[in-house]
């Protein structure tokens, strides 16, 4: 995953990502919908996202964040501010806590 850097970012200072959570959000976002940057209230598919990126992002994101997200997470949290907060309401990967145990 590529990081984004903000510190010459255009977005303003509310619309930055503002966790280690939103920042990966954002980072899988950008890499899908191929963008330089995306913003904590970004909605997915306000910029360019669909039902087949939504199950590749969802796909790189329980990677990335460990996390059982269902398909359709992002069709209920459309915002990488809303999906983050959204997250410990949901399971942590069985697969994910198997590969940190090793």
């Amino acid at each position: 995953m590529n990081e984004i850097s903000y510190a010459q970012s255009s977005l303003t200072e509310e619309d930055v990502p503002s966790t280690t959570t939103e920042r990966v959000i954002a980072e899988v976002w950008a890499e899908v919908l191929n963008l330089d940057e995306v913003g904590r209230h970004d909605n997915f598919f306000d910029l360019g996202g669909h039902s087949v990126l939504a199950t590749q992002a969802v796909a790189r994101l329980r990677v990335a964040l460990g996390r059982h997200l269902p398909e359709r997470a992002l069709f209920d949290w459309p915002t990488v501010a809303t999906l983050a907060s959204a997250l410990p309401g949901y399971p942590v990967s069985e697969q994910d806590a198997r590969i940190r145990r090793r």
